[in-house]
């Protein structure tokens, strides 16, 4: 536990052998999402270290150096344009990647043009760019990562944790096609391959009455729904005898433990609890791997290794920690992790 933060549940992810991803229960214990838990539990330890000023509605804009290169402090612009100078002897970038910059996602990576993002319109990568504007290098651009399920109409993010809890994918055929279980990249590769691009997420009531991640889904209209594999497949304009030979398949391969076409080797409970639910999802842009260079004590580098004195960097706004395909749950390790060491640099500068 980190300051009142308690991740209980343990369960499988995409691209892990065993179940290692941490996520939040309410009292009921009940999955709640991750970022609304933490978000307001790290705000409100700020809130009691009564000698921490947070300014909101406030863009940073460039980084201060003196004659030396040393970092001095940061420019600021406030809601009404007013400009902030906020004098600081050491400053840590922990501003995100550049996931929601469509057009700096096209330029590192050509192949990614024209998709859609998972990340809130604030991540462009604009933390990245003031550390270059004094001299930081940046590594591993290109790798940038998308997701399998993003929801097909509106964006929205549909945790991979829904999978790891037993879900599977399905085609415009009605069939799996991969396990879903795999990596991003190759379960993203896999649902792009098959018609329109796109793959639906199926889950049953089980699920739901233990997770208010899915009955927000649910209550935000991403899902379709049947009373059976019959009428949901209707639902779904699929072929409804092949999606229901897929159903019977899949619970039958949970019962044994063994699936013989796509090897998966994860799985929960069956898909067999009524009514059944299928959420529309496609691959969109979701985490940038690329950033600043820092090394172990999060400090930021320039291309030959000299260290910008008084700058430092956490999260994803850094290049070379996940290599090129982040695992789901370590960019809450990543930030925790090297925040803190970030902290620790920072002071002790």
């Amino acid at each position: 536990m980190l300051i009142g933060i308690d991740l209980q549940s343990v369960r499988a992810f995409g691209g892990a052998s065993v179940k290692r991803i941490h996520r939040p229960l309410n009292a009921d214990k009940k999955v709640i999402p991750v970022g609304t838990y933490i978000i307001p539990a790290l705000e409100k330890a700020c809130e009691a270290r009564k000698n921490i000023k947070i300014l909101t509605e406030t863009t940073a804009t460039s980084i201060l150096t003196d004659d030396t290169g040393k970092v001095t402090g940061v420019l600021a612009q406030g809601k009404h344009g007013n400009k902030i100078t906020v004098k600081a002897k050491s400053v840590i970038l922990a501003a995100g990647g550049f996931g929601a910059n469509l057009k700096m996602v096209a330029k590192f990576n050509p192949a990614l043009a024209g998709f859609m993002t998972t990340n809130a319109p604030s991540i462009t990568g604009d933390g990245i760019l003031m550390g270059q504007e004094v001299g930081a290098a940046v590594v591993d651009m290109e790798q940038i990562q998308i997701h399998p399920t993003v929801q097909f109409d509106t964006a929205a993010l549909i945790t991979e944790g829904l999978r790891g809890d037993g879900a599977i994918l399905v085609n415009k055929e009605g069939k799996r096609f991969i396990d879903e279980t795999g990596t991003r990249d190759v379960v993203s590769a896999a649902e792009i391959a098959q018609t329109g691009s796109f793959s639906y997420l199926i889950i049953d009531q089980n699920m739901a009455d233990k997770s208010l991640v899915i009955k927000g889904y649910i209550s935000k209209g991403y899902t379709k729904q049947g009373d059976t594999f019959g009428e949901l497949a209707n639902v779904l304009e699929i072929p409804a005898e092949d999606f229901a030979t897929t159903m019977k398949n899949w619970n039958e391969y949970v019962k044994n433990r063994n699936d013989p076409e796509f090897s998966r080797t994860s799985f929960a409970l069956p898909l067999d609890k009524s009514p059944f639910y299928a959420i529309k999802v496609t691959a969109g842009i979701h985490h940038t791997m690329g950033g600043l260079k820092i090394d172990e004590q999060a400090r930021v580098l320039k291309a030959d290794d000299a260290i910008i004195p008084g700058l430092f960097a956490a999260g994803e706004i850094t290049g070379g920690v996940h290599g090129g395909n982040r695992l789901g749950g370590n960019a809450v390790a990543d930030f925790v992790i090297f925040g803190r060491i970030a902290g620790e640099s920072a002071a002790k500068f």
